[in-house]
């Protein structure tokens, strides 16, 4: 199934077939948020990334990042992620993950860099790209969600929260028959969607 065929499925549900309501962009801006949330909670496509440190330099900006896995420094010692809620500020090992691009770093040194294992944004979909066997309907859920969350009366809400209960359940049941890793169930850093 390609993306224009997935959301001519999702204009049926809609009852929206002529683009009154909602118009392509919109739809596949919805399709390509749930890619990266799909690619976040599976996380896909590992990569390990370098951050030399100095020292009196706290702060290091990262592109890029969809969400943060692990880290550890050059000379091999673990550095544990924290979320920015103040748990972190007194562990001197400790990053802390302030935003999806920016880590604060408690004891940077001059010559020791960070090896930070990461998922990056995933490459955003066109309309003729093909959706991977196994997904469809957990991005036909998706969308129809997040379609559904652009009025604010009862009845929408009500059909937004319908589909996202759906959504969760087709994106667990494609974990649990995809050779992917899964989420941990206890996360230290929160996935960010830009």
């Amino acid at each position: 199934m390609t993306v224009r065929e997935l959301i001519s499925k999702v204009r049926d549900k809609l009852q929206d077939t002529d683009s009154i309501y909602w118009d392509d962009s919109e739809i596949l801006d919805n399709y390509n948020e749930c890619k990266r949330y799909l690619a976040s909670e599976r996380k896909e496509n590992p990569i390990t990334i370098t951050v030399p440190t100095f020292d009196n330099t706290n702060t290091y900006s990262i592109d890029g990042v969809l969400r943060y896995i692990s880290c550890k420094d050059s000379n091999g010692k673990n550095r544990d992620l924290y979320p920015d809620n103040g748990d972190a500020d007194e562990i001197s090992s400790a990053i802390i993950v302030q935003s999806y691009n920016q880590l604060y770093v408690n004891t940077p040194e001059s010559g020791v860099s960070l090896l930070i294992k990461c998922i990056q944004f995933p490459i955003e979909d066109n309309l003729n790209d093909v959706i991977r066997s196994g997904d469809e309907d957990s991005f036909l859920y998706f969308i129809l969600s997040k379609c559904y969350e652009k009025d604010n009366d009862m009845e929408q809400f009500q059909k937004a929260q319908y589909f996202w209960s759906m959504f969760v359940g087709a994106m667990k049941y494609s974990k649990k028959n995809s050779s992917l890793g899964y989420m941990e169930k206890i996360q230290t850093t929160k996935s960010y969607f830009y």
